[in-house]
């Protein structure tokens, strides 16, 4: 399995971190047949697929139907969006949604601590601090 390449030049990819493993395929064969390996891989080293947790999201512009993907006695739920490591992966292939998320994240963070830029106890260099705009001299 190639580990370490650009998905616009593979037709597979198989990216982990700590307990999560995210594959990017070209096709829907391919697809089965990386995660057929996986399987095969994992149980050298004593890992187990979860399949409950296994879910798959079809990248396309297309309107399609859901379907769930059957591997063995596994079945691969398809979802529309999926949270991974922080940023959400849609179907669309859009970040729009994202970028509106983190607005809004840190909207929330800053009228949540809104007292604290207001109050005099504060200091101007902590408040400075606070909103990530202090630079220490060099």
């Amino acid at each position: 399995m190639e580990l370490r390449r650009n998905i616009t030049t593979c037709l597979k990819q198989c990216i982990a971190n700590a307990d999560d493993i995210l594959q990017t395929t070209r096709t829907k064969q391919f697809l089965l047949d990386t995660f057929q390996k996986l399987k095969e891989i994992s149980t050298q080293y004593w890992l187990i697929v979860n399949g409950q947790k296994a879910i798959y999201i079809r990248c396309t512009t297309k309107n399609y139907r859901p379907e769930q993907l059957q591997i063995n006695s596994m079945y691969l739920e398809q979802v529309q969006f999926y949270k991974y490591l922080g940023s959400t992966v849609n179907s669309d292939n859009s970040i729009e949604e994202e970028i509106q998320c983190r607005i809004t994240l840190g909207n929330k963070a800053y009228y949540a601590n809104q007292f604290l830029f207001k109050s005099r106890l504060v200091s101007k260099k902590s408040k400075l601090k606070l909103l990530g705009y202090y630079k220490t001299n060099s």
